[in-house]
């Protein structure tokens, strides 16, 4: 078989102050050497590179005993290294390199170092890397000096732990070992994600009430806004159509024109005063006419009546006054004095008066003269003439008079007309004005109104964007408002403002901080979620490992048995030798109950061909070692480990034993590389190359190698 260990390289590892190179490149290498010269070193070198931890095991207490420490002829080394180089050609190691070089490093200040082709890494990066070849921390395929029947007298938890390791399940039991861990890992994680959950939720809680009623303020606000819209819109509306409405100026301008037309009109002209004064004295002069012309024709008719009584002869009494001139005279006397009591002018009362009595002083004078006159044709006829002369001469004055009168009353009628028109039409004027100027006063009552009602309307916006908290958007036309609509429309929206006070006012910074809390809480959960889900997951894989550790190792267990019993029988030729299970005590179990172990694992019952012996507690030294080998050959032959390290295992071995355990050796090796440390002739027969490790005065060991022609004649010897 081609050797996995190619080569161990030493320097400043203990007595090998300089140098050393082991190359293992035959299925059998002994190496070889007189007691103290550091061939033992060799082993511990193999076994402190592959990371053992135990300074015990190292014959060591510390890390700085593990380097050079000098000599009288060579100063004390400052650091010591150990690389054990593996062939990985056929991909043993999980790496994509041909060789893989182990090492390890320790400095005198106790620094220490592991590395892999020359990188530095963890030990648990070398533990898992080496666990792939079989290799595991409990380094069962090193056994030392003395440590030969180690694997007996190792507890039987332990016990099974090197043969898992053998069997290659250690891989598995680390993966089960980190999911397990992890698991762990994962539930404190849970249980510190619940707790913190637990803690941020009664906040959480608290700020989601906050944010909800700051939601339902928000939607309050948003109605409120909207509502506020339509109505402020509306009512703006209806202030436009207002004012539109009470504007005074068409009336302004329309009383200044009347104005302007009333005065065109002015005050009654001089002329027009002439012309009435004219009239007046006119029907004045036309009165006294008619009232000659009547004296006129009464005298006339006198005179000729007088003159027909003459004429006729006849008799009368002359002194008898008619009764028609007596009541003429009374009722002209009664219609003056009646004027004269409807007068209020006393100078015109005094006129009245005095005509009244002038007419009755010449009532009676002339009643004298007629009397005197009586008799007298001549004279009656002469006064008939003047009479008539007198009738037509007022006659032609009274046509002239009343010509002119005619004329002058014509013209008055017309200027009354006009009068009368320009009268009703500055009536109709003034009554317009009149109404334009009451109007204006409405107009300037209603703008008084007006600018009431626009302030009411700013002040209503204010407060709604107060309360709506921005401005309210206005529509670009909108419906006035009717009847009581406006008045529904405050109602509505001062229940809104209640709602939104209600619901109170909620700082912004809340919202950030529930978004937070929120988004703390979600991570939380989905944290919880993950962890659950990785949980079940290590749970599944935990199982499926422990169920393929638990499957391997009882096969594997069987086949080991079967080896172990048959190497058994080969060395003591005869007896018998078995494993088995012990299964873990039950915690109900009493006391005194026959049962296993309570902590399990795996037991060694031996009984030896010829001797009443059974137990490994009854055999002897070199029976405990025989014994100690077989198990060791049986793990090898079940599961090979890429190498197998002797430290004079067989010491202890007589001549006839030797020789069962060099052949043994030999057969073993065709599965397994060897390396042994030994004194013995038979197993140094069998190696391919020795190794031969000498010490001189100053301590230091050095290489000897010898060819296989060479070996077999040191063993003649």
């Amino acid at each position: 078989m081609s050797s996995i260990f190619k080569r161990l390289e030493l320097s400043g590892f203990k007595s090998f102050a300089k140098a050393a190179r082991f190359d293992f490149e035959s299925p059998i290498v002994a190496i070889v050497g007189p007691n103290g010269s550091g061939k033992s070193n060799v082993v511990e070198a193999i076994r402190w590179v592959l990371g053992e931890q135990s300074f015990k095991s190292l014959r060591g207490h510390r890390g700085e005993d593990l380097i050079f420490n000098g000599s009288t002829s060579s100063p004390r080394l400052g650091k010591a290294s150990v690389s054990a180089i593996f062939d990985n050609t056929s991909k043993h190691f999980p790496v994509d390199f041909r060789e893989v070089a182990i090492g390890r490093r320790v400095y005198r200040d106790g620094k220490g170092e592991y590395l892999v082709n020359d990188s530095e890494v963890r030990l648990k990066d070398v533990i898992e890397l080496l666990a792939h070849v079989g290799l595991g921390i409990s380094q069962h395929p090193i056994i030392s000096q003395g440590e030969a029947d180690r694997i007996l007298y190792v507890s039987p938890k332990d016990r099974q732990s090197m043969i898992e390791e053998s069997l290659g399940l250690k891989v598995y039991q680390y993966k089960r070992e980190e999911a397990e861990k992890k698991l762990q890992q994962t539930e404190d994680n849970m249980r510190k994600a619940q707790a913190l959950r637990a803690e941020v939720r009664p906040h959480l809680d608290h700020l989601k009430r906050l944010v909800e009623k700051y939601e339902r303020a928000t939607e309050i606000r948003a109605a409120l806004a909207s509502k506020a819209s339509e109505y402020l819109s509306r009512w703006r509306t209806t202030l436009e159509r207002d004012r539109a409405a009470a504007d005074g100026g068409e009336k302004e301008a329309e009383l200044k024109a009347i104005n302007k037309k009333l005065e065109k009109f002015g005050t009654p002209s001089s002329a027009e005063s002439d012309d009435t004064q004219a009239l007046l004295a006119l029907e004045a002069e036309l009165k006294k006419l008619r009232e000659k012309r009547v004296e006129c024709e009464r005298e006339l008719g006198r005179a000729e009546g007088a003159l027909e009584s003459m004429a006729s002869g006849g008799n009368r009494d002359d002194d008898a006054i008619p009764r028609e001139e007596v009541e003429e005279l009374l009722m002209r006397a009664e219609d003056d004095l009646s004027g004269a009591l409807e007068s209020d002018s006393i100078p015109e009362i005094h006129e009245i008066v005095q005509i009244v009595t002038d007419r009755l002083g010449a009532f009676l004078m002339q009643r004298t003269a007629e009397e005197k006159m009586r008799g007298d044709t001549k004279a009656y006829a002469l006064r008939a003439v003047e009479w008539k002369r007198a009738l037509a001469d007022i006659a032609k004055k009274e046509t002239a008079l009343s010509d002119e009168w005619e004329r002058r009353w014509s013209r008055a009628q017309e200027m009354e007309a006009e009068r009368r028109n320009a009268r009703q039409e500055i009536a109709a004027l003034e009554a317009r004005s009149r109404e334009c100027e009451d109007a204006i006063r409405r107009a300037a009552f209603a703008e008084e109104v007006l600018k009431n009602r626009e302030a009411e309307w700013e002040r209503c916006r204010q407060d709604i964007v107060h309360w709506a908290g921005s401005e309210v958007a206005l529509a670009a036309s909108a419906a006035p408002f009717i009847d009581e609509e406006r008045e529904a429309a405050q109602k509505a929206i001062d229940r809104l403002k209640f709602r939104l006070e209600e619901a109170g006012g909620v700082d912004t910074a809340v919202l950030r901080e529930y978004d937070d809390a929120k988004t703390r809480d979600r991570f939380f959960e989905k944290e919880l979620t993950d962890l659950v889900s990785s949980a079940k997951q290590l749970r599944g894989v935990s199982k499926e490992l422990a169920e393929k550790i638990e499957s391997d190792f009882s096969r594997g267990l069987g086949k080991i048995t079967s080896e172990f019993d048959r190497f058994f029988q080969l060395m003591f030729g005869g007896g018998r030798a078995a494993l088995t299970v012990l299964r873990e005590r039950s915690p109900l179990a009493s006391e005194d109950e026959d049962a296993p172990r309570p902590e399990g694992g795996v037991h060694i019952d031996v009984a030896l061909p010829r001797k009443k012996i059974r137990g490994l507690e009854m055999l002897s030294g070199g029976e405990r070692s025989l014994t100690a080998v077989a198990l060791l050959f049986a793990l090898s032959a079940v599961s090979p480990p890429p190498f197998l390290v002797l430290d004079e295992t067989d010491a202890a071995l007589d001549e006839a034993n030797s020789v069962r355990y060099g052949d043994m050796l030999k057969e073993l090796s065709r599965s397994t590389q060897i390396i042994t440390i030994t004194h013995n002739r038979q197993t140094m027969r069998r190696a391919g190359v020795l190794y031969g490790v000498t010490a001189g005065s100053d301590g230091i060991s050095r290489l000897l190698s010898l060819k296989l022609a060479q070996a077999e004649e040191m063993a003649e010897s």
